[in-house]
């Protein structure tokens, strides 16, 4: 029997079927949040009740394919699944109380990272990179500090709802620090002050640009090293 389930589960159309599955219920899951007609939503409610039990079936064929049963308890991505398999087992009745079980369900959405390889990789990257990203994220943090301090003592006299203490500062900077609108921060200040382009400008080259591109970098290094 192990062989015959262990060909099943790596079989190329098993797994586009689970791929195919799992973006029905993603595109259910988005039909839930409109305003359907009811006779919809009980279409819905039963194809959901289908594609529960097909992940169920779907997890006992890959553990019972597996030749060695423990090693499938190995793997953090048959683990991450048979979690999300097993939140979707819980019943929801249709009460506002039971939000959160509501909630987990839409968690079904990410088995689409273990069940396609390109994914999987960027995931793991990501967490083999942990380590790097974190002394990178911990040296924008002490630049955007000094950046927001600078701007709370030279700027907070003349525009207090963007610089009028530290936390306000740390918040209009992670404005300028995605490029969004940016200007308009800079702009009303650039009025007052001829050379406060140079502080925006330097705090854009340094954060925005150089440190939001070398995290770039160590995770394209991290996929590259995996491939290799």
């Amino acid at each position: 029997m192990t062989p015959y389930f262990s060909k099943v589960k790596d079989n190329r159309i098993f797994q586009f079927s689970v791929v195919i599955i799992i973006i029905l219920n993603a595109v259910l899951i988005g039909a839930t949040t409109y305003e359907l007609d009811p006779l919809f939503l009980e279409i819905i409610h039963f194809l959901d009740y289908g594609i529960t039990i097909f992940f169920v079936i779907e997890i006992l064929i890959r553990f019972i394919g597996e030749h060695k049963k423990s090693n499938f308890f190995k793997s953090g991505w048959n683990i991450f699944d048979t979690i999300i398999v097993t939140i979707s087992l819980i019943p929801i009745p249709n009460n506002s109380s039971f939000l959160v079980l509501r909630l987990l369900r839409v968690f079904r959405v990410l088995r689409l990272i273990s069940v396609i390889p390109e994914l999987k990789q960027i995931i793991e990257a990501i967490l083999h990179s942990i380590k790097r990203v974190f002394f990178v994220s911990l040296l924008l943090f002490i630049i955007l500090y000094i950046y927001a301090t600078m701007g709370a003592i030279l700027f907070s006299e003349d525009d207090t709802s963007r610089w009028g203490d530290l936390g306000i500062s740390l918040i209009t900077l992670f404005q300028v620090l995605t490029l969004s609108s940016w200007e308009t921060v800079m702009l009303p200040l650039q009025e007052i002050y001829w050379w406060s382009w140079i502080y925006f400008f330097s705090f854009i080259i340094i954060c925005a640009i150089t440190i939001l591109n070398l995290v770039i970098a160590i995770l394209v290094d991290v996929v590259i090293q995996k491939k290799l």
